[in-house]
């Protein structure tokens, strides 16, 4: 009996972002990684160095670009590919630019978002986030089956990838959380997903205050 073909893909979300202000960034530029979160990525760099991952996806965002960067700079023969399936979620663009504590009366629609996922114009279901989410998954499976690869992007698509393979309520978005600089660990066989690994993100010494608000998510 032949032993079922089984890979892996890392779904990382972004490290740690420079973020002085403490404002929901989304899609804005100029959010580039903090001092930690060069460290987090140096981190898991070095922790999928240790895989036979070499084909990296990213998100065309300054903050993704410069995790998948640090990454491939620890994996000999590595590319980067950047792709907008993995972009921020399209309703952070309405969130940008503020603070997080200001959300309720200067971004009001919030609550239907954290309610319902896609029923505004301006906001995309879960479904639809996890379906471009897995488009460039599924390129790694189609052209790199035996090493696997890496896909780096924002907290609410990895999110709704998760919440969409663990068969949850699309309300769940907010209630899986992947911290920035953690990841999911996708195991498929013969293309099925068969597993998802939560891994929280590297610990880092002396870590910086300097940005815990920013994404969406």
């Amino acid at each position: 009996m032949s032993v079922p073909v089984s890979t892996r893909v890392y779904l990382v979300r972004h490290c740690d972002v420079r973020n002085p202000q403490g404002v929901l960034y989304g899609h804005l530029p100029d959010f580039p990684l903090s001092d930690t979160g060069a460290a987090q990525a140096h981190a898991l760099g070095r922790r999928l160095a240790q895989t036979s991952a070499r084909q990296i996806y990213a998100s065309p965002l300054l903050r993704a670009q410069e995790t998948a960067e640090i990454i491939a700079s620890h994996i000999t023969g590595s590319v980067v590919t950047t792709t907008d399936d993995l972009t921020e979620a399209r309703f952070g663009h309405y969130l940008e630019g503020v603070r997080p504590r200001e959300v309720p009366w200067k971004r009001p629609l919030w609550m239907v978002h954290m309610v319902w996922p896609g029923l505004l114009s301006n906001d995309e279901s879960v479904g639809e986030m996890a379906a471009r989410v897995e488009r460039p998954i599924r390129r790694i499976l189609e052209t790199s089956l035996d090493e696997g690869g890496i896909c780096v992007s924002h907290g609410d698509p990895i999110q709704a990838f998760w919440v969409r393979g663990a068969g949850r309520h699309a309300w769940a978005l907010h209630r899986l959380r992947c911290r920035k600089g953690g990841m999911l660990e996708l195991e498929y066989v013969y293309g099925t997903l068969t597993r998802t690994v939560y891994r929280p993100p590297p610990v880092i010494p002396e870590s910086s205050p300097q940005s815990e608000a920013g994404d969406v998510a």
